[in-house]
């Protein structure tokens, strides 16, 4: 049997009044994830338990079959694993933004999504000044990465950014432990970035600029089980995002890097899809993540999400189900990894929407996929770490 397994970060939300009181899904024009529906089983899962942070590594680990309550270390840990170096004994892991900051005030989490190519000129000159070899970047997706420092006494506390948009960023620096070193490179940061050669660009440009790098879910990379050790398959992730990427390498999955594909909005659909289906017939089980909906909550813009669940649904998920449809051997499961409010512009915990469709899953009802007709659905699964075992079951 093979598994295909789509992961679309924050595709559900809430009814959004610009929208007629329908969610982004709803209001979305998606055809192959109706098809899907209407062919195969739907349901909601939680996949975020109300006593965990609301992070997408959070939900990560129970898409993937994992238990968050026993693995999850913090959202840093995750992210390094996607880093060419080690955490190393003594250094504690972080996940860092770069963001937009006028007047020290919070405006954008993703510092309008900027490269990879800029983030890594910042950073050089920040380790530069910083002239500490034990402290370490990993650009990631360029306005997202990870870092190692040094760890001290007693657990550092740090926000997520997007939790903090329109607030001042000195009034939630770190705090709690010895918190000093991740205080003075944001800090330090804002000193260096605002004329930085990057961000007079940038302001050429109409960009919004990246005034600072904020730390944040500082933790340690969880140790796991080998995914084939625990479910007798060998497994591939297509990835962009260092959270799903890190997770991937963690588990021994083969993360290859795939070109194009960037973790946010701007990224090529069509390519990372290309990928899945060229792994599928290698592997057992391939996961492709998709960040756009989520990027596009945590920005606030309504058009961009229902743009990005268009987009993903007839350049990723319509190849995907062509690939399983009329096939005796392959399944597909479509999920919302987490519930990302577009009007709040933050991660919730509510249960998400869920499609598995393919060989031996036999539809029940007709029905288009959204968060209310998914509600009513009828898969057993409810908790999220127990969908993946549910839909690997003979």
């Amino acid at each position: 049997m093979k598994y295909l397994i789509l992961l679309a970060a924050g595709m559900a939300d809430e009814p959004v009044e610009s929208l007629d009181n329908r969610t982004p899904l709803e209001a979305a024009q998606t055809p192959t994830l109706d098809a899907l529906a209407r062919g195969g089983k739907t349901g909601s899962v939680k996949m975020i338990p109300e006593d965990l942070p609301a992070s997408e590594e959070v939900a990560l680990l129970a898409a993937l079959g994992y238990s968050p309550h026993k693995h999850f270390t913090g959202e840093g840990g995750h992210a390094l694993g996607d880093a060419p170096f080690n955490q190393g004994e003594g250094r504690s892991a972080y996940r860092f933004n770069m963001v937009t900051a006028p007047d020290g005030v919070l405006l954008d989490h993703a510092a309008g999504q900027i490269t990879p190519r800029e983030a890594e000129s910042l950073l050089a000159t920040l380790s530069g000044a910083l002239g500490r070899p034990d402290v370490q970047f990993h650009v990631g997706r360029g306005f997202s990465g990870a870092a190692a420092l040094p760890q001290g006494d007693g657990a550092v506390l740090c926000a997520p950014p997007e939790t903090l948009i329109g607030q001042p960023l000195e009034k939630h620096l770190p705090h709690g432990g010895d918190c000093a070193l991740a205080k003075r490179i944001i800090e330090l940061s804002r000193e260096l970035f605002t004329e930085h050669e990057v961000n007079r660009v940038r302001a050429d440009l109409g960009e919004n600029p990246a005034d600072a790098l904020w730390l944040w879910g500082p933790g340690w990379a969880p140790v796991l089980q080998p995914f084939q050790a625990r479910y007798g398959l060998r497994g591939a992730m297509v990835a962009a995002a260092e959270s799903a990427r890190g997770l991937g390498k963690l588990l021994g999955l083969h993360t290859p890097l795939v070109a194009g594909a960037t973790g946010g909005y701007r990224t090529d659909y069509v390519a990372k899809a290309q990928a899945a289906l060229k792994l599928i017939k290698e592997y057992d089980l391939v996961v492709l993540h998709v960040a756009a909906p989520a990027e596009a909550s945590l920005e606030g813009n309504i058009q961009r999400k229902v743009a990005a669940i268009q987009e993903m649904d007839a350049m990723v998920a319509a190849p995907l189900a062509e690939f399983a449809r009329g096939r005796d051997d392959t399944r597909l499961m479509v999920i919302s990894t987490h519930l990302a409010s577009v009007t709040q512009r933050r991660r919730l915990r509510a249960e998400v929407p869920c499609v598995l469709f393919g060989a031996g899953l036999e539809p029940v009802r007709q029905a288009r996929f959204s968060e209310e007709t998914a509600s009513a659905g009828e898969l057993e699964a409810k908790q999220g770490e127990t969908l993946l075992p549910y839909f690997l079951r003979p």
